[in-house]
């Protein structure tokens, strides 16, 4: 049975102590600081560092400034859909009570998951998957777009009018910035690349969902059934209903 559960939480002052006995927990720094106790030593969990606390360890923990924190309980054996690292290296890393500090690109996904998991709470194993790729697979502090923050805001918000201002502040770069990066490493502009995004979660939606079409283009952004239509088709070669029948036929 699964334990996943990825949330913010609130620390109050008064200090106490506790153990996980099946999963781990990974507290990330949002605002505010965290004190920790475990393994007789101490340890203060702000928004540039997480706190990785493995099953059965005792930890002690108080806030002295209402701190929160994105919290991620997870068993390390746990399957997550788009991670490919070995079952080993997670389990490495969930199985050694340790803090650990958080590059820009890592706070940046943090703090981007933390602004959807409450109104989102599907994107949970998602936003977990993509926690600990990133913890992992460390990327490197000279990148110049934090591709899995940005995937997550965009997915959190496709039904809305996405500016690439927004855009380029999950980034922290300028607008003329971002669209230069998007060209260099993505091979398309910001709008281009949510588009493709909006059209891809309609695809997945018509094949797997039974919800009206008119819908699912509303839901991916489309608020006009015809302009969904004619940029679906366009993109995928075939209109909304014709992608539903096929996968009716084919089983999908």
């Amino acid at each position: 049975m699964s334990s996943l559960r990825l949330n913010i939480h609130h620390y109050a002052s008064a200090a106490a102590t506790h153990a996980h006995a099946d999963h781990s927990q990974l507290v990330f720094g949002l605002h505010g600081s965290l004190d920790l106790e475990f393994a007789g030593r101490g340890a203060c969990v702000d928004s540039g560092a997480v706190a990785i606390i493995a099953p059965g360890d005792a930890h002690t923990f108080l806030s002295r400034d209402n701190g929160r924190c994105l919290v991620l309980d997870i068993a390390p054996q746990q399957s997550l859909e788009g991670l490919t690292l070995g079952r080993d290296q997670q389990q490495r890393l969930l199985e050694r009570t340790a803090l650990r500090a958080l590059n820009p690109q890592q706070s940046s996904l943090v703090q981007s998951l933390a602004a959807v998991v409450s109104s989102q709470p599907g994107l949970s194993a998602a936003g977990a998957s993509l926690l600990l790729a990133s913890l992992l697979h460390q990327p490197a502090y000279n990148a110049r777009l934090p591709r899995a923050a940005l995937d997550a805001y965009i997915d959190a918000h496709l039904a809305e009018g996405l500016a690439v201002s927004e855009l380029a502040r999950v980034a922290h770069c300028s607008p003329s910035r971002l669209r230069h990066w998007f060209a260099v490493e993505f091979g398309c502009s910001p709008t281009d690349y949510v588009r493709q995004r909006r059209l891809r979660l309609a695809y997945q939606l018509l094949e797997h969902s039974r919800e009206p079409i008119a819908l699912i283009g509303e839901r991916c952004g489309y608020l006009n059934p015809s302009a969904f239509a004619q940029a679906f088709k366009q993109h995928w070669g075939l209109s909304p209903r014709a992608a539903r029948q096929r996968a009716a036929i084919t089983g999908d």
